[in-house]
């Protein structure tokens, strides 16, 4: 039964019940968390800017070998989240999550290119009500019964070849813009970068190999150097087009009254981050932008903010709630006063993606606890990843006995089926302590919450089904390099 629980339940109820009050207060009297402004008088436009694959690899989350002038400004004149957790490391089941405000498995989409079906609302659904104009362009990843719920899927690509924006593409992104008239809109981008594969003759080379940060699982080698400078290009090329796009808003006089968002949809394109539970596969950049109206250069630290809720917060703003089923909770407070605490803990999940999985995480802000159904095999990676260079110089190093144990985690078979990590001590998560007093004692809290939350979220068993994987875990090669080519399904 995919059909959404009709109650939160204990999980959510706890985290959320101090929010309650405050929520209906402001949905219902209209009030802006400044207090001095009322809804009525004019709903703000929103743009969402989403990355495809970029992990935390931004100037403003600390990364000064990489050029991201455009979303260091956001940051600047905005509210900045240290602590942002997608509710999946897998493109479609993240998006679809945020978009709905649903987890991934409540809806039938937890597996890679799983579409929504027709009962599952969307965003735009909901802003339509509102008398929003709303759109999307680029990628998606939700399917046709998405694609349905907005006025206008715009049209625009990139050049050939790992080319750039076209022209066209921003002139239909103006288009829209100019057509929404008096009406407030709602823009949804879906960026192509930073996804594999990298076109190094085509995207212009504006980051140094010999400046990026090698993170301890990747060999510190000239091939992942260059495989992590071409990462950190696309993401270059990403902020000069986000930088463009804004600067159109500048000019039409609308920054007033936009609320701009940047986030990404899963960790960064390299083993052990994107499809993994890692921080490095589930922690997100996110930064919001309303000139005037929420604080400049602010940092929220406290507590959580989980993706899942992205959707109740964005239809906060146009005085709008969600149905009773969804359990995605207005975080908007927090933009007002970054001095709010957030969630206690997230959720996560991990599943089919060219190699099938079934991982759950339950995170706090000090500790992490990972379940791993398919402990007797290694960890799976997605084919993009396991023919890169980064991939192929793990296996090198491998081959020639001198991989560090940092860089074996996601090789070692048997694994251990329940992993905890100590996030404080060590924050990349490297030194499993679920065998160690007083971690094996104190975590049972944790591990009963996170059987709650499968419980009531309708997550399926993982003994109920097993997908086939399409690339080999041990070595990467791609023996079924796309689905239609099993011979049997």
């Amino acid at each position: 039964d995919r059909s959404p629980s009709r109650g939160l339940g204990d999980v959510y109820k706890r985290q959320i019940m101090r929010n309650t009050c405050f929520n209906s207060l402001l949905i219902f009297s209209g009030v802006l968390g400044s207090g001095n402004l009322l809804f009525a008088q004019k709903k703000p436009n929103i743009v969402v800017f989403i990355a495809d694959d970029a992990g935390m690899d931004f100037g403003c989350y600390g990364n000064l070998a990489i050029k991201t002038p455009n979303i260091d400004r956001i940051a600047k004149q905005g509210v900045r989240f240290q602590n942002a957790f997608l509710t999946s490391p897998q493109s479609s089941p993240s998006r679809t999550s945020m978009m709905t405000g649903m987890f991934a498995h409540t809806i039938g989409t937890e597996d890679l290119h799983m579409p929504i079906d027709e009962s599952t609302r969307m965003m735009p659904s909901y802003f339509k009500e509102a008398g929003y104009f709303t759109g999307s362009m680029l990628k998606t990843h939700w399917g046709s019964n998405g694609d349905k719920q907005f006025d206008r899927m715009i049209s625009g690509t990139y050049l050939p070849n790992g080319g750039d924006l076209s022209e066209e593409t921003f002139r239909n992104y103006e288009r829209f813009i100019d057509d929404s008239a008096d009406h407030p809109f709602f823009l949804w981008v879906g960026f192509h970068d930073c996804h594999r594969p990298y076109f190094r003759d085509v995207c212009p080379q504006e980051n140094d190999p010999s400046r990026v940060k090698v993170p301890p699982y990747l060999v510190d080698g000239a091939d992942t150097r260059r495989d992590l400078a071409d990462y950190y290009d696309e993401i270059t090329r990403m902020d000069g087009h986000i930088g463009r796009m804004i600067s159109v808003l500048e000019k039409k006089k609308l920054m007033e009254n936009t609320i701009i968002v940047f986030l990404s949809d899963n960790g960064m394109p390299f083993p052990r981050c994107k499809g993994s539970l890692y921080d490095s596969g589930i922690q997100t950049p996110l930064v919001f932008m309303w000139r005037g109206m929420i604080p400049e250069n602010k940092v929220h630290s406290s507590g959580l903010v989980s993706t899942v809720d992205l959707a109740a917060t964005l239809l906060d703003f146009a005085g709008v709630r969600m149905d009773e089923c969804v359990y995605s909770k207005s975080f908007r407070k927090l933009l007002f006063d970054p001095s709010l605490r957030g969630r206690d803990y997230i959720f996560s999940e991990r599943n089919w993606h060219d190699t099938d999985e079934y991982i759950r995480c339950i995170r706090t802000e000090n500790i992490k606890l990972i379940y791993n159904a398919y402990y007797d095999i290694p960890h799976g990676t997605a084919m993009d990843l396991s023919s890169s260079l980064s991939w192929f110089e793990l296996k090198q190093n491998q081959r020639n006995g001198t991989l560090k144990p940092e860089q074996s985690q996601i090789f070692v078979a048997p694994r251990a089926m329940v992993e905890i990590y100590d996030l404080k001590k060590d924050p990349n998560e490297l030194e499993n302590v679920a065998d160690r007093l007083p971690y094996a004692v104190d975590c049972k809290k944790l591990a009963k919450l996170l059987v709650e939350w499968q419980k009531e979220t309708k997550d399926h068993p993982w003994w109920k089904r097993r997908r086939p994987d399409q690339n080999d875990r041990v070595t990467g090669f791609p023996i079924f390099p796309r689905s239609e080519t099993f011979w049997a399904d």
